[in-house]
């Protein structure tokens, strides 16, 4: 049997062990909440921010060989790609896709990944739907259910339930990693 003098040394030893072979050993991944798609999107995009929406005017034809427009001002709450905070961004958008659902509403906040313009200066959110994500009242994106996706990895977990709220910087960083990879 160890004596009381031994005992105490023993034990700090083993535990100095238990504790370096835990630190050692390679602990799971906790996993984290992916944007579907995120490099796909921002590669992309001529714009991305997050904004609301000041104005909306339908541009009627001037002539037959051009086509109604819906004019839409957008109010920068934070540029991340192509436009600066604090900026009234104006797009146009095509009367078709407005019809079909594509729409916004003043006052509506949001986070979009827009094409950039094209010959006829028109542009929509990259991937429909995929490209706009709704925005609380505190400023953080929303990723809601179904957009939500885990690591490849982890592919049999079920996609989250719950929306998951993104903070400006969180967002930028997420980008910004989307678009070195």
């Amino acid at each position: 049997m160890l004596s009381s003098s031994r005992t105490f040394p023993a034990l700090a030893f083993i535990f100095l062990i238990n504790l370096v072979a835990a630190m050692a050993a390679p602990r799971p991944l906790l996993p984290k909440p992916v944007i579907p798609r995120l490099q796909v999107l921002a590669s992309k995009a001529g714009y991305v921010f997050s904004g609301t929406v000041k104005s909306i005017d339908r541009i009627v034809p001037r002539d037959a060989s051009s086509v109604a427009v819906m004019r839409i001002t957008f109010h920068v709450d934070r540029g991340f790609i192509g436009v600066r905070t604090g900026q009234d961004l104006v797009i146009n958008g095509c009367v078709g896709l407005w019809q079909s659902g594509e729409s916004y509403l003043p006052g509506e906040r949001m986070t979009l990944f827009l094409y950039p313009p094209s010959k006829l200066g028109l542009t929509s959110p990259v991937g429909g739907l995929s490209g706009r994500f709704n925005v609380d009242p505190g400023g953080r994106i929303i990723i809601g259910p179904g957009r939500v996706i885990d690591p490849p990895h982890q592919s049999s977990r079920p996609v989250a339930a719950r929306p998951i709220l993104l903070s400006p910087d969180d967002f930028a960083r997420a980008l910004r990693q989307a678009l070195e990879e």
